[in-house]
């Protein structure tokens, strides 16, 4: 594999999610064996104290990586480090090419450069384009009442969850909201990704970086704050997706990314819903009013539907900013 075949691989792995769109892989070589670590100067401390956030987006990385493997008509091996951290730095997995692609990798890798997250709205998806959508990781959401009852949960769990300040000092961090800045276009959340007007992304930092948050908070206006229920049921569906309880977070992150890349196959849209997965008691009501099965963990929603509205660009770093360069 050429330097310039290693980039154009990596180019594609890269565009794998990540929490807050932090970006945490770092792609390197091993003669033909990829290399995936986890950029730790890049993880929430406050938000993600754990580190279960930062295995996922990890995981779906490596997930990227097989993925724009199979594009070259290769399979591929995954054996996860058990080295120690190095510095800022975190192993997680060896990648190694191998002859013959999964066939399913083979389908889901044409969906990698269209997937994106969609915050604009959804038309309604037909019953069409979720037909034989199964999964041991799954539960698909479709009822009406459900999914109402289910965007007011979304809001409750975001405004308790906003309640932080440190929380949203953190959050602040990796917004944004003007287009001068450097970094408006490589990481994090910008205005076009949110979805904010000017006078919305104006107003955001003012708003959360200052008491009068708390303040409308104490009022009871924290859940209108968040003001994402209508928008979470537009769409008619919301995937949550959990996990076996103790299992992987990294194998959690290769399923997670292969789920939404499903969805994408089936020409929807999707937008991550995680405050019911982080704020313990709704995570803890949803996964009872569902019938997430028992053993098994919330660990995200994706609300899906056929995209309404423009889908912004990515933000993405450069393909050389991920690329770590081994002695």
């Amino acid at each position: 594999m050429t330097e310039a075949e290693f980039e154009a691989l990596v180019s594609e792995a890269m565009l794998a999610p990540s929490a807050h769109n932090t970006q945490p892989a770092r792609w390197s070589r091993d003669r033909d064996t990829i290399l995936v670590s986890a950029d730790l100067s890049r993880r929430l401390p406050v938000g993600d104290p754990d580190d279960r956030d930062l295995h996922i987006s990890c995981g779906a990385a490596v997930e990227g990586t097989v993925l724009a493997l199979a594009t070259r008509a290769m399979g591929a091996s995954v054996t996860w480090s058990t080295e120690p951290d190095s510095g800022k730095m975190r192993p997680i997995a060896r990648v190694t090419p191998e002859e013959r692609p999964d066939p399913d990798n083979v389908r889901l890798a044409r969906f990698v450069s269209v997937r994106t997250t969609h915050r604009t709205g959804f038309m309604p998806v037909s019953a069409d384009a979720l037909a034989g959508w199964e999964a041991p990781c799954l539960t698909l959401i479709r009822e009406t009442n459900d999914l109402a009852w289910l965007g007011r949960q979304i809001d409750i769990a975001s405004a308790a969850i906003m309640r932080d300040k440190a929380f949203r000092k953190e959050l602040l961090t990796w917004m944004r909201l003007k287009r001068s800045e450097p970094r408006y276009h490589s990481d994090g959340l910008n205005a076009d990704v949110l979805a904010m007007d000017r006078v919305t992304a104006a107003l955001v930092r003012p708003i959360l970086g200052s008491y009068l948050y708390d303040l409308l908070a104490l009022l009871g206006f924290g859940p209108a704050l968040s003001g994402e229920a209508k928008v979470s049921q537009s769409g008619g569906a919301i995937a949550l997706f959990h996990w076996p309880e103790g299992q992987s977070h990294l194998e959690a992150g290769r399923a997670f990314y292969r789920l939404w890349l499903e969805a994408t196959s089936r020409g929807l849209a999707g937008w991550p819903a995680a405050a019911l997965a982080d704020h313990p008691e709704t995570r803890i009501s949803v996964s009872s009013q569902t019938g997430i099965p028992p053993g098994r963990v919330l660990l995200n929603a994706l609300r899906i539907g056929v995209p309404k509205g423009r889908t912004p660009d990515r933000s993405r770093l450069s393909v050389k900013d991920v690329i770590e360069h081994r002695l």
